[in-house]
C-alpha cells in the first residue's frame, strides 16, 4: 500500500531530510494527506499514533531519521517501536584517498542511508585529497574536494544530525604527497614527515587550521598509524638514532599543542605505541606497553583501537585492557571489509564484529567507528558493505539482532533482504572459502582475474574441481539483481567478472596441460572459443565498471583501473597470438609453458587465499 503523509507540523529545518527518507522508503508527502506527521523531542527513539497524526520521538536529531525507515511497517503492522542507543559515537569512515573520491552525489546518498539506520556521524579519509591552500601539489590530480563540496556535505550531513568528522595524517600513509619536489625537505623518508622540522608544523598547522575551516565537528582524526619506518631515514642521517617512542611522542605533543590552540578535539589510530613496545606487531595476546609511554600519551588525544582481522576473544580483550590503561578515551574502529578487490567480505566481517562489539560492551567502549578502506585501487562499490554497516546499526540499538531482525531493517532501509545486501560477496565466495570450511579472508575474484595464463602465478590457489561452477553459480544469481532500483548497477558490474571467471579462472591450468599433452585441438579450442569469450566479456567488464565508477566517484583514479584492465586486454591478445603461432608452426616451444607453477603460499597450496596486490598479481617480477 502506497502511503501519503502531511508535514505541515514539521519545523523548516528538518522539512528537507524528512522529505528526502520518507521518499527512500516509499512515502509520498502531500498536503491533502490528512495523516500527519509530527516530531518531539525525548530520552529514547519511539513511534506511536494518536487519531491522525504519527508522532516520532527522538534523543538525538538522527533517530528522527532512523525511526522513518520503520514508518511504512510501523503503519501497515503497528509494530511497536522504542530504542535507546548504546553507543554515544556511530561513526561510518568512507576512504577517499586510495585511488577512488566518492563524489558528492555518491556521499549524500550514503549520508541518507547511514541516517535511517541511526548513524550519528560520518568520517572522510582523506591523506591528501582536499584543498590546502598555499599547498598546490597536495592531492594534484588526485580528485580532492573543494572547500565549497566538504561545507556541501557538513551541511547537508547536519541536516539529518550526523555529525561530520574530518580524518587526515599528520605524520605518516603521505606518499601521495611527499613524492612532489615541493615537499622535497619535508621527509623522513617515502611515507613519513620530518618529526622537529618547522615545516613540517607549519604544514600540518594548515591541514587542521583548513580542516576546522571546512567541517563543523571539532573532532578530527589525526591519524598517526602504521609509521613502522619512522626516525630510519633522513631523520637518522640528521639526527642519529633515537628510540622510535621518543620521536612519536615528541611529534604527537606537538601536533596535540596545535589542536588545543584551534579548539580540536584530536583522536588517532594506536597501533605505533604497540609496534614499538612489540616488535613491529600491533596485536598482542600478552606483554604491556611501557608506562613511562602510557603516562606520556596526552589525555585529550583519543586512542582507536583498530581491529578488522581477530576472531579470538581472548586476545581482544587483551587489546581492550592495554587500551584502557591509557589515559585518554578508547574509541573501537572495526571494518566494513570492501578493501580486498572488486567484492566485498562482509560475512567475514560480520564473523569477527560479533565478537569485538561484544568486548567493547564488557569494557565499557561506546565510541565505535566502522572502517571501509579501499586497498590497491579501491575497486569495490562504495554501498558493498551495507550489510556490515546495518549490523554496526543494529548493534547500537539493539541487543542481539539474528538473521530475522536484520532481514527485516534491511528491507526496511535498502528494499531488499539481507542475504541480496550479502551478494555483494559472491566473486569472492565459494564452498571452500565459507566460514564453515576456512576463517581466513579470501579474494580469488581479483588475483584470478589478473592471473596470467601462461605465467601462472595463482593457478594453485585455487580448488579447480568446482571454480567455474561455482563462478557460474554466482554470475546467474548476482545477474538476477542487475534491474534493482538501487545497487543493480553494481550486481551487474559484478556478475559480469564472474561471468569471465567462469572461463578464465582455471584457464592457466587447462592451457597448461593441453601443451604438456601435446593436445593441439584442447589448444585450438581455447583460441577458437575461450580467449574470445573471455576478451568479450572483459571488454564488458570494463563498460559496467567505468559506469558503476562514475556514479559513485569522481572520476580521478578509473585511469589506473583502465591502465590494468586495458593491460590485460593486451595481454590475453598477446597469449592468443602466441599460442596461434605454436600451432602454426612458427614458433616451436611456449617458454613460459615449461615451467611448473608453484604455490605463492606453500603452505596453502591448492586453498583460495588473499592476494590484494595487483603489482604481485599480474607479474613475478619487481619493476
Amino acid at each position: 500500500m502506497k502511503y501519503k503523509i502531511n508535514l505541515s507540523n514539521i519545523d523548516n529545518e528538518l522539512l528537507a531530510p524528512i522529505f528526502e527518507v520518507l521518499t527512500e522508503v516509499g512515502i509520498e508527502v502531500s498536503s491533502e494527506s490528512e495523516l500527519y506527521l509530527k516530531t518531539e523531542k525525548s530520552d529514547k527513539l519511539s513511534i506511536s499514533r494518536s487519531g491522525d497524526t504519527v508522532t516520532v520521538t527522538y534523543l538525538r536529531k538522527n533517530e528522527i531519521f532512523r525511526a522513518i525507515s520503520y514508518l511504512p511497517r510501523f503503519l501497515s503492522d503497528g509494530i511497536e517501536i522504542s530504542e535507546t542507543p548504546k553507543y554515544s559515537l556511530l561513526s561510518y569512515m568512507a576512504d577517499a584517498s586510495r585511488n577512488a573520491v566518492p563524489n558528492v552525489k555518491s556521499s549524500k546518498q550514503l549520508i541518507r542511508y547511514l541516517a535511517m539506520m541511526g548513524y550519528n556521524s560520518m568520517m572522510l579519509y582523506t591523506e591528501d585529497t582536499f584543498e590546502l591552500p598555499d599547498y598546490k601539489y597536495f592531492g594534484h590530480m588526485r580528485g580532492k574536494y573543494t572547500e565549497a563540496e566538504l561545507r556541501e556535505l557538513d551541511d547537508y550531513a547536519f541536516s539529518f544530525g550526523i555529525e561530520l568528522i574530518p580524518c587526515v595524517q599528520t605524520l605518516a600513509h603521505l606518499c601521495t604527497t611527499l613524492r612532489w619536489p615541493d615537499f622535497e625537505g619535508y621527509k623522513d623518508n617515502w611515507d613519513i614527515l620530518m618529526v622537529g622540522d618547522e615545516r613540517t608544523y607549519k604544514f600540518v598547522r594548515a591541514v587542521l587550521e583548513q580542516s576546522k575551516k571546512c567541517f563543523r565537528s571539532r573532532r578530527i582524526n589525526i591519524g598517526m598509524d602504521e609509521a613502522v619506518a619512522l626516525g630510519r631515514g633522513e631523520y637518522l642521517k640528521k639526527n642519529g638514532y633515537r628510540e622510535p617512542s621518543e620521536i612519536m611522542l615528541e611529534h604527537l605533543d606537538k601536533v596535540a599543542a596545535i589542536c588545543r590552540e584551534l579548539g580540536l578535539h584530536p583522536m588517532m589510530w594506536s597501533d605505533m605505541f604497540f609496534r614499538m613496545s612489540f616488535g613491529g606487531r600491533y596485536y598482542v595476546d600478552e606483554g604491556e606497553i611501557p608506562s613511562e609511554v602510557v603516562d606520556k600519551v596526552p589525555a585529550d588525544v583519543d586512542q582507536i583501537y583498530w581491529d578488522y582481522y581477530t576472531i579470538e576473544p581472548k586476545r581482544a580483550e587483551h587489546m581492550l585492557e592495554l587500551h584502557k590503561k591509557f589515559k585518554c578515551d578508547t574509541v573501537f574502529a572495526g571494518g566494513a571489509r570492501k578493501w580486498d578487490g572488486f567484492a566485498s567480505n562482509n560475512r567475514f566481517t560480520l564473523n569477527s564484529t560479533k565478537m569485538q562489539l561484544d568486548k567493547c560492551e564488557d569494557y565499557g567502549v561506546d565510541q565505535i567507528i566502522v572502517t571501509a578502506w579501499g586497498d590497491d585501487g579501491a575497486e569495490a562499490s562504495l554501498f558493498s558493505t551495507m550489510s556490515t554497516t546495518l549490523y554496526f546499526a543494529e548493534r547500537c540499538y539493539y541487543k542481539s539482532p539474528d538473521e530475522a531482525h536484520m532481514d527485516t531493517r534491511a528491507l526496511d532501509c535498502f528494499g531488499l533482504p539481507f542475504m541480496d545486501l550479502l551478494a555483494f560477496d559472491y566473486p569472492n565466495m565459494h564452498e571452500e572459502t565459507s566460514l564453515k570450511v576456512n576463517v581466513r579472508i579470501t579474494n580469488p575474484a581479483k588475483y584470478l582475474l589478473y592471473n596470467d595464463p601462461l605465467e601462472r602465478l595463482y593457478d594453485r590457489h585455487m580448488v579447480r574441481a568446482t571454480v567455474s561452477e561455482s563462478y557460474r553459480k554466482s554470475a546467474e544469481k548476482l545477474l538476477s539483481l542487475a534491474d534493482n532500483e538501487r545497487f543493480g548497477y553494481v550486481f551487474k558490474t559484478l556478475g559480469t567478472l564472474c561471468e569471465i571467471l567462469t572461463v578464465k579462472a582455471d584457464l592457466g591450468w587447462r592451457i597448461y596441460e593441453a601443451y604438456g599433452a601435446g593436445d593441439k585441438e584442447a589448444l585450438g579450442a581455447i583460441v577458437e572459443f575461450d580467449l574470445p569469450y573471455i576478451m568479450a566479456k572483459l571488454s564488458d567488464f570494463i563498460d559496467t565498471f567505468r559506469a558503476q565508477w562514475y556514479k559513485e566517484n569522481k572520476t580521478f583514479g578509473f585511469s589506473q583501473q583502465e591502465i590494468r584492465l586495458g593491460g590485460l586486454l593486451a595481454r590475453l591478445d598477446s597469449v592468443m597470438l602466441r599460442i596461434e603461432s605454436y600451432l602454426a608452426g612458427e614458433i616451436d616451444r611456449i617458454e613460459e609453458l615449461e615451467y611448473e607453477s608453484l604455490p605463492v603460499i606453500p603452505v596453502h597450496d591448492g586453498r583460495y587465499i588473499n592476494a590484494n596486490n595487483w603489482k604481485t598479481n599480474v607479474n613475478a617480477g619487481v619493476l
